[in-house]
């Protein structure tokens, strides 16, 4: 008798093998949610392919961190649950994704420990892991730990922290790779074959750390810009940031203007049972279902409508913050409170309500609730090499580990200071207008840059009176 074959068919990796335990895992309910849950939000507007979800990306994470330790020689029981924890690492992400992510954060602050660096999302990964009956049912209490510590960077060696997040991590590898299939682009592709090939595990000290063997150089150059031109091309796309922002605006209104009671069971936090039993039932489309059909009219339910017929708002200004210039009576301070706007409601709405108040004429009155100001920001090439995480290492001939931007004649060549930051507010723009809309948008733009220039100076004159200083 044969061997049952556990393979799964991948576009991005070919056949992923499971094993029995996997298999058990992926065939459970709260692991089936995922399916329920796109990578790439709403992007679909944009890309009509990027309909994959945190289903496909999460067993494309399992095995290429699978790989990754089987080329470090990780030994046999680490590797089984290092595969693990790459299985489960996105078990904990909400509606929409990354949209989720902003709203358990804006209202859950108080929820996380200051110090640590877990967001609420994170923490509610763990929570589920750790306590859901479901995956109880096959991992022993003292498994499931093991997997949260290495999702939390608390168990294994460094070069075990790394394949699973860090700067060249499994989760990197596979949603560049799977994004770009599904969206229809070339940026995200590279040679993961031979970037995985050049990866060794360093001794340092009592430690073994990641790095890439100096024949590995091309192959990070090539991975890095991936990167960088998946941000530049579809992760920060015109159409992508709007409809993150009119998602997250939805539910902020729908919180707190329409007052839905369903919403708010969904995103405040209180570490409960209850809670965590009751987040694992929604994905996409019930939460699209519940405001488009269930819920009571209000902001939430005609954004959502909004998106679902794909009237979207548009851009009515877009300006990077490097051009608010001394010339046009900008000063470091103003700068810098503008890039700081993201962390400031009061102000945002200050400016949101203005510029409402600006666009609006004796035809179209804009609520200003339906103008959304965003900070838009992007990272030089030679950052996002490093990202969060630290830097990556080449090993050079003589055996020691050298910072990769210094060792890449490419990257040395780039300004690390060349990151870019933009300010932009979406608003809504009726038919009839876009006729004349070539003709407004000077006019616009420049009354929206005195708005925003009077209250960013009202507000650093407030800040230096309140400090006993003249403005």
């Amino acid at each position: 008798m044969t061997k049952k074959q556990r393979e799964i068919r991948d576009p991005i990796h070919g056949f992923i093998q499971r094993s029995a335990k996997e298999e058990k895992i992926i065939d459970l309910p709260v692991f089936q949610r995922l399916r329920g849950i796109k990578q790439l939000a709403m992007a679909n507007l944009v890309y009509p392919g990027a309909l994959h979800t945190r289903f496909g990306h999460s067993l494309g994470v399992m095995h290429i961190v699978g790989k990754l330790a089987e080329r470090l020689e990780v030994e046999e029981d680490g590797r089984i649950f290092i595969r693990l924890a790459a299985l489960l690492h996105d078990i904990g992400h909400g509606p929409f994704s990354h949209v989720s992510e902003n709203i358990l954060d804006k209202y859950n602050k108080s929820e996380v420990n200051p110090k640590s660096k877990e967001k609420i999302h994170e923490l509610i990964t763990s929570e589920i892991i750790q306590k859901n009956s479901e995956l109880g049912s096959i991992l022993s209490e003292d498994d499931r730990k093991q997997i949260v510590g290495y999702l939390q960077g608390q168990s294994g060696e460094s070069v075990v922290k790394d394949i699973i997040s860090g700067p060249l991590d499994g989760d990197k590898q596979d949603y560049l790779l799977r994004d770009s299939y599904y969206c229809g682009v070339k940026y995200g592709i590279f040679d993961i074959d031979r970037l995985v090939g050049t990866l060794e595990a360093y001794q340092q000290e009592h430690d073994h750390i990641l790095a890439v063997s100096k024949d590995g150089l091309y192959v990070i150059e090539q991975f890095v810009l991936a990167k960088y031109h998946m941000t530049t091309q579809v992760y920060r796309h015109r159409i992508r940031l709007i409809s993150d922002a009119m998602i997250t605006r939805a539910l902020e209104l729908g919180i707190d203007v329409d007052k839905l009671e369903f919403l708010k069971k969904l995103y405040f936090y209180d570490g409960t049972q209850e809670f965590i039993d009751n987040y694992i039932e929604w994905d996409d489309a019930r939460l699209s279902n519940e405001i488009l059909f269930h819920g009571s009219e209000g902001y939430a339910k005609d954004i959502f409508q909004m998106l679902k017929q794909r009237k979207l708002l548009k851009v009515v200004f877009s300006k990077p913050i490097r051009e608010f210039t001394a010339e046009l009576e900008f000063t470091a301070e103003d700068r810098y409170l503008l890039s700081r706007l993201s962390n400031m409601p009061d102000l945002r709405k200050k400016i949101e309500k203005e510029t409402a108040r600006c666009l609006s004429d004796n035809m179209n009155t804009i609520d200003p609730n339906y103008v959304i100001m965003n900070t838009v920001s992007i990272k030089s090439v030679r950052e996002q090499s490093r990202n969060n995480e630290g830097p990556i290492l080449i090993l050079k001939s003589d055996g020691q580990p050298r910072i990769f931007e210094d060792e890449s004649t490419l990257f040395r060549s780039i300004n690390e200071s060349e990151s870019d930051a933009f300010i932009e507010i979406y608003a809504p723009v009726l038919p009839e207008e876009e006729v004349g809309k070539l003709k407004r948008r000077d006019k616009h733009q420049n009354l929206i840059h005195e708005i925003i220039h009077d209250i960013i100076k009202t507000s650093n004159d407030d800040q230096l009176e309140q400090k006993g200083e003249q403005p």
